[in-house]
């Protein structure tokens, strides 16, 4: 953790430059640690962002391979996929909210399903 520097502090530093180097040389000074820390700063960052590239090279890497697993997981099974489509379209059809829902109408005898009617309604005693 980097000491914190005050206006005392500055005060003093600026009186010790100003005897030390003379007024006529201080303003080439100042420049000369401006430009040493635009340095400092510049290798930091560039140190910074080598390490964050190398952070999402790794989570890139770990996305392509969970995605190869999951590739190779829907590969092994067609009847699985071909459930779940059938699901998924199942469930999109019962939860679709664009129009309302209608009744499917019954078919009867002539259509090949259940035949329906007070004829067949008929319990047995048995």
């Amino acid at each position: 953790m980097l000491p914190s520097i005050g206006f005392p502090e500055m005060l003093v530093i600026v009186l010790l430059a100003i005897i030390f180097v003379g007024p006529k040389d201080l303003p080439q000074l100042m420049r000369t640690i401006g430009q040493w820390m635009a340095r400092i700063r510049a290798m930091g960052n560039e140190f910074k962002s080598a390490f964050d590239d190398m952070d999402v090279d790794s989570d890139v890497a770990a996305i392509r391979k969970e995605i190869e697993e999951m590739k190779s997981l829907g590969k092994l099974d067609p009847d699985l996929d071909n459930e779940m489509r059938a699901l998924n379209d199942d469930l999109r059809e019962a939860t679709d909210m664009s129009s309302p829902h209608k009744p499917k109408p019954k078919t009867g005898p002539k259509d090949g399903g259940p035949e329906t009617g007070p004829e067949t309604d008929k319990t047995s005693d048995d």
